[in-house]
């Protein structure tokens, strides 16, 4: 259920986190935002830099598409959907 709800949403999901953030941000808390940042590029050298090259997908490409939408983009992709 996480898989397909992920793979429905989660894009939007990340958008919607990243507009929140960046509310917050502006109102000078900028922590939630930075986190997320971090988290991202975390597991883009953890996950989606692997994945990207398995796909053909250039590094700043895999990277720009974790910091945008965390493993959203490269979930179904490890999985063959």
């Amino acid at each position: 259920m996480f898989y397909e709800l992920t793979k429905a949403y989660g894009k939007q999901i990340c958008v919607a986190l990243y507009g929140a953030f960046a509310g917050l941000a502006a109102k000078r808390k900028p922590l939630p935002l930075l986190t997320l940042l971090l988290l991202h590029t975390f597991e883009y050298f953890n996950v989606g830099k692997k994945v990207a090259a398995e796909h053909g997908l250039r590094p700043v490409e895999g990277l720009l598409k974790c910091l945008a939408y965390g493993f959203t983009w490269w979930l179904p992709l490890q999985r063959g959907n």
